[in-house]
């Protein structure tokens, strides 16, 4: 299992934020990646305003369906910090995010194989969440209805 952790550790390389920017950046396959960030853009867990930079970084689908983007957002003036999701979608439908994972500054070495979500080793030793049997119940799953 991934570890989970509270903190923006290697997931921006930038010293000072302005939060008046709001620069998005989309990654990954270039039509599946925009319609879901289209689904969730300027509505939680997605920024309106008072951010930096957002990065959402389409993964891809797992073989249950479910379909895997990461979201990055860089906030914070004088300390730039980070809020990390791991989101969720069914159908195109946005369900649900895990909160508080730490990745690699390059989200595209995030890998996705069957049903799990492969992190590369940098130094946290990488690892994987499994969604074969759902949500791991350790993870801080925030599903639609609790956002």
């Amino acid at each position: 299992m991934i570890s989970l952790a509270v903190g923006c550790r290697n997931v921006v390389d930038e010293t000072n934020c302005n939060d008046n920017l709001r620069r998005r950046i989309v990654q990954g396959d270039k039509d599946k990646a925009e319609r879901l960030y289209t689904t969730i853009r300027g509505k939680f867990p997605s920024w309106d305003k008072n951010f930096h930079e957002e990065e959402f970084t389409y993964l891809g689908s797992l073989e249950n369906g479910t379909e895997v983007a990461f979201l990055v957002t860089s906030w914070g003036a004088s300390t730039c910090r980070a809020t990390t999701r791991l989101l969720l979608f069914k159908d195109g439908r946005y369900f649900g995010c895990i909160n508080e994972i730490l990745a690699p500054m390059d989200r595209t070495l995030i890998k996705v194989s069957g049903n799990k979500i492969i992190f590369p080793d940098e130094g946290d030793g990488g690892g994987a969440i499994d969604l074969s049997n759902g949500i791991p119940p350790e993870s801080s799953f925030m599903p639609t209805d609790q956002q």
